[in-house]
């Protein structure tokens, strides 16, 4: 079966997107900024500066420069939510500048065997994006570049995901024969291991392609971790820095049962929860960081049918705080101005671990965590305003006299439990294609980068 080309990155521009209009409008409201706000060295000035010059790292002959470094990794801030500071940054740098390493191994590969990504590829993939943003590839595309971004930047990556996905089926997918007998005992495996749980992943694969690199790629991990669990998207993070051909789907890798990963992988996936990461775990060819995003019961475990017990409106709640300040006796413009702020950022904000990096990326806003609070002692307006909130919901924004305020419950849904479900034969086969194709690809880039000659802070 031929191997289904999925296009990357359709998920790269999701926090830049959805963000994109609360940095507009923050950019035409007035704010007065907090105590302490705008620390000296806390934040880092320049992103992408257009005049940054000099080597970064050498690729076969092929320089790639400090500009290319720091366009991408304006391009991943943009993109991901990670805060910048001074001390962050060369960190995020060498993640990037290692992530351009293999983009132009995998791009000279391409060249010669004369592969390419059309213009209605890149068009197509385009739209796609635009689509998964709720925009018009126009709007995508001015959202780049309000963030210092050169279109071109963003081309290039998209084109670069596509030839390389193309390379590896074009190379591949000859090989790729998933026969009856296959089919017959991974569904006899899968039927044996009935009385397991299935997990519902994603994945960021980062290779130790030498014993000397094991170090420096165990703290790139690490750091990757970190970018997630402090609000970074994991599509987003998975589709830049993954070097699994998972990262076309933002690192989607679908259901597998207990027993098909790494002996590794799966001891670090039985105790979490949906919604929780693990990692950066060692397995065979380098680390992983694991998303689990739903999982299934083993069969004949009755799934949890308990729903979630009707809220009691004087239970303590977990709350956080969002607060765009505004001076003394404001005008009815400036209010407004910052009432629509606080309303956008409603409408984007899924959970408290994305208010901090909000706040950060809009400069003069607060961020408080108030802890666990009893209702009894917020105001009955607001006291009211959270009764008809659920877990994780925030209430309309208001008016105090510090400014525009938005509360926001930090408690987590309960989660129900599905039961184990076996795949069609059509659907195992698929799987089986994309699992073989992404040993493949691991091996491809491997070999590529062993033969490589890398000079440069990722390289040698």
């Amino acid at each position: 079966m031929p191997y289904r080309l999925r296009l990357l990155l359709r998920t790269l521009c999701l926090a830049g997107a959805a963000l994109a209009p609360v940095a507009a409008l923050a950019a035409d409201a007035v704010v007065a900024p907090p105590p302490g706000a705008g620390k000296p060295g806390e934040q880092a000035a320049v992103v992408a500066p257009q005049s940054s010059t000099g080597v970064a790292a050498i690729v076969n002959e092929f320089v790639i420069s400090n500009y290319d470094v720091d366009q991408r990794t304006a391009l991943f801030v943009a993109t991901s939510g990670v805060r910048l500071t001074a001390e962050n940054l060369p960190q995020l740098r060498a993640q990037v500048l290692r992530s351009l390493e293999d983009e132009t191994i995998e791009m000279q590969e391409a060249g010669k065997h004369k592969v390419t990504a059309t213009n209605a590829e890149i068009d197509k993939a385009l739209r796609n994006i635009a689509e998964d943003n709720k925009l018009t590839p126009d709007q995508l595309l001015n959202t780049i570049t309000q963030a210092g971004v050169a279109v071109t930047t963003f081309v290039k990556q998209v084109s670069a995901a596509i030839t390389w996905q193309k390379l590896v089926a074009v190379r591949y997918s000859p090989d790729l024969q998933i026969t009856d007998q296959q089919l017959d005992e991974a569904m006899n495996r899968l039927k044996q291991g009935a009385d397991k749980p299935q997990f519902l992943l994603s994945e960021i694969y980062i290779a130790v392609d030498r014993p000397e690199e094991e170090t420096t790629i165990r703290a790139s991990a690490e750091r990757i971790a970190q970018q997630i669990m402090q609000g970074a998207p994991f599509p987003t993070v998975a589709g830049q820095f993954s070097q699994s051909p998972s990262a076309a789907g933002g690192g989607d890798i679908g259901w597998v049962i207990q027993g098909q990963l790494a002996e590794e992988l799966d001891r670090a996936l039985l105790p979490l929860q949906p919604g929780q990461i693990a990692g950066p775990i060692r397995a065979e060819g380098g680390y992983y960081v694991l998303l689990l995003r739903d999982r299934r019961e083993p069969a004949g475990t009755k799934a949890s049918e308990a729903p979630t017990p009707a809220a009691d409106p004087n239970a303590p709640l977990p709350l956080d705080r969002f607060l765009i300040p505004l001076p003394p006796n404001p005008d009815a413009m400036l209010k407004d101005r910052a009432m629509t702020l606080a309303a956008n950022v409603k409408n984007q904000v899924r959970s408290c671990a994305q208010l901090p990096t909000i706040a950060n990326q809009l400069q003069g806003t607060v961020y408080q965590r108030l802890g666990i609070m009893n209702p009894n002692d917020l105001n009955p307006e607001l006291r009211e305003a959270l009764a008809k909130t659920g877990p994780g919901e925030a209430v309309n924004p208001f008016l105090s006299p510090a400014g525009a305020e938005l509360i926001m419950r930090c408690d987590v849904a309960r989660t129900t439990l599905g039961a184990v479900e076996l795949p069609s034969r059509d659907e195992l086969r698929q799987q089986l294609a994309a699992q073989q194709m992404s040993l493949y690809a691991k091996s491809y880039l491997r070999d590529l980068r062993r033969n490589a000659v890398v000079y440069g802070a990722a390289g040698k």
